[in-house]
């Protein structure tokens, strides 16, 4: 698979879709779609087939949404 992708990055690169400081890893694609996918952690965890929550740290980097006193003031007062 890693000889694959690695053909597939020099074709992007010779077909100039990307420049050469664009390139990217296989496991930093990985990553990304991790991150980016929807859902709770365990969603992620799942759709990614990573078994551990150990794996999980180190390939979501999504930023944790938290509640302030602020937004929850907003979310429960009427209109």
């Amino acid at each position: 698979m890693e000889l694959a992708y690695l053909r597939f990055i020099a074709m992007l690169l010779r077909e100039e879709v990307i420049h050469s400081s664009q390139r990217f890893g296989i496991y930093g694609l990985k990553r990304q779609g991790i991150t980016d996918t929807p859902g709770t952690r365990y969603d992620k965890q799942e759709a990614s087939g990573h078994r551990s929550s150990a794996m999980m740290d180190i390939y979501d980097l999504s930023i944790p949404l938290v509640s302030t006193p602020e937004t929850t003031k907003a979310e429960t007062e009427p209109e």
